[in-house]
């Protein structure tokens, strides 16, 4: 008997595995009734034109697809999933570093979505449920999905616009008070001033949150606008001029990329309408799916019954825990800043709840930019900063109550100081500037440069303030990227143009040159020096001026 057994095992081959196991677990699918509606906005260029779409019925994951449900297809076919992903928080995600599906650094729960995997992946999870059903399943359009996701509505969310951004938490996980609290603890760093603001309340989750926590949408599917962003059929294509009017995917083109909607934990939420696209080959920590069917929701089998008999204890099991948190202080207000020489001084007035232990200071590199923790455990009202830089950043406070801190407070920014030349002049050190934004450079140095849509503007204005010891000529040098030959930049020195530098192609936004300018004339003391692009498509990382 025990032998026939084990031949029994033997022979099983992968594809059959499922199934002598009791069946695959397929998804809790709802039925999304027929309609019509009109796609797109006239808020994104990759989402016009406006064009009305007639939807036929058809049925969509009620969930995710869960890191449970993906691991019956792996034991099942030993399918070669991505061993790589984008996931470790440090600061920022890292490009690339040890991690899957199951072991990766932001999955606690079999009950979260299933992460870290590519498109290739899911298309093959797709392809082997339906084999094994027998139903046609699949990953839906980019038109199922914002159908399904709209719900009917008209508004930016299926729960309204939400301008004040109190809502989200009840329907959905995104980058909130909750997400804050875990992203500064666990990786020093932060979603405000990242992409978007963060909303002013508590989801609860930090990472991505076991699948169906939060409210449903009208058409009975949850975490549509963000939990984890969802991979869809369609090849991306950059607007919808080509897009059919029956809901139906777009497979036209080489599809290297995928089209992928909604947001993710790890950002703040964005309208259910803003596209996005992403290599089929990427794996990241905050990608997954749901899956679509043509026609009604099928009857849930055995195996999908048990499924979701666990998946609703483990939902109940967290709402347990969720629900004896406590509640976040509240911003503090009346934050004053006080620069004096080398120290920066910041005052506010005391949290009228009495339960707040202590506070904590945040400051950024630049201003505008994300917050990093500078002081904390303090129980007076004013923290002194000796370690003051040369040019303009902010700072922040937050009250803390049994370690969870609250919103922060209006941030107070520093002025600009003066740069000692002869020397390095960063980009992020100047005293103003406008038609161009700072962002983490890729050059070897690190720190920030000067870009935005398509590079610098052809008619940005970037300012320094620079202290000369020994007044004469100075000669300029900058270091640039560029994808082509531009016409430059205009340089004026305590605004009188000292002429005209060009921007020499040096082969991309990637690679970096330092070129040669004109000779300028600065007077000892304080100078003012500008920068007046005439073009676009440059980006500039920093400045030197060395006396000649």
């Amino acid at each position: 008997m025990k032998v026939n057994k084990l031949f029994i095992a033997l022979c099983l081959s992968a594809n059959s595995y499922a199934l002598y196991a009791g069946g695959p677990i397929e998804p809790v699918m709802v039925t999304i009734p027929a309609g019509s509606f009109e796609m797109g906005s006239m808020d994104y260029n990759n989402a016009q034109p406006l064009h009305k779409v007639d939807m036929p019925e058809f049925s969509m994951g009620k969930y995710e697809v869960t890191v449970n449900e993906f691991r019956q297809f792996i034991r099942a076919t030993s399918y070669p999933a991505s061993q790589e992903c984008r996931h470790e928080l440090n600061g920022w995600f890292r490009p690339g570093s040890k991690g899957n599906w199951e072991t990766n650094a932001l999955n606690t729960s079999e009950y979260q979505p299933v992460v870290c995997i590519t498109w290739q992946d899911a298309n093959a999870y797709v392809k082997w449920l339906a084999k094994e059903t027998g139903k046609p399943y699949r990953l839906p359009s980019e038109a199922e999905w914002e159908y399904a996701a709209r719900a009917g509505t008209k508004t930016n969310y299926y729960f309204g616009d939400d301008s004040d951004n109190t809502l989200v938490c009840d329907y959905e996980n995104t980058g909130d008070l909750s997400g804050e609290n875990i992203l500064q603890r666990d990786s020093n760093t932060s979603y405000y001033n990242w992409t978007g603001e963060i909303a002013d309340c508590a989801d609860h989750s930090g990472y991505a949150s076991i699948v169906g926590m939060y409210k449903a949408n009208p058409f009975g599917l949850h975490d549509m606008v963000s939990n984890i962003r969802e991979m869809l059929a369609d090849c991306y294509s950059g607007d919808y001029s080509k897009a059919s009017s029956d809901g139906s995917a777009n497979l036209e083109g080489s599809c290297e990329s995928r089209a992928i909607r909604g947001s993710s934990w790890h950002w703040s939420h964005w309208p259910l309408v803003q596209r996005n696209s992403f290599p089929e080959d990427f794996a990241g920590g905050v990608d997954g799916f749901r899956l679509a069917l043509d026609g009604k929701a099928p009857k849930l089998s055995k195996a999908s019954k048990r499924f979701l008999a666990r998946l609703t204890f483990a939902q109940e099991q967290e709402q347990k825990r969720r629900d004896i948190q406590p509640k976040f202080p509240q911003a503090l207000t009346n934050v004053t800043l006080q620069q004096t020489g080398d120290a920066v001084t910041i005052s506010w007035d005391k949290s009228k709840e009495s339960d707040v232990e202590s506070y904590r200071v945040y400051r950024n590199e630049i201003a505008g930019g994300m917050f990093k923790l500078l002081a904390s455990n303090l129980t007076q009202t004013s923290y002194t900063d000796s370690n003051v830089s040369p040019y303009k950043y902010d700072y922040t406070v937050v009250a803390v109550r049994y370690h969870k801190q609250g919103h922060y407070s209006e941030p107070v920014s520093t002025k600009a100081g003066w740069v000692n030349v002869p020397g390095r002049v960063e980009a992020q050190w100047a005293s103003d500037y406008s038609g161009s934004e700072l962002t983490q450079t890729s050059d070897i140095d690190g720190g920030y440069n000067f870009t935005g849509v398509g590079g610098i503007s052809d008619n940005a204005s970037l300012k320094y303030q620079v202290e000369v010891a020994k007044a004469g000529l100075y000669q300029l040098e900058y270091r640039v990227a560029s994808p082509r030959d531009t016409k430059g930049f205009e340089l004026y020195a305590n605004d009188e143009k000292a002429g005209v530098n060009q921007v020499v192609k040096t082969g991309g936004y990637h690679e970096w040159q330092t070129q040669q300018g004109k000779a300028v004339y600065l007077k000892k003391g304080k100078n003012t020096v500008t920068v007046k692009s005439l073009d676009n498509n440059w980006k500039l990382n920093w400045l030197t001026l060395k006396q000649g």
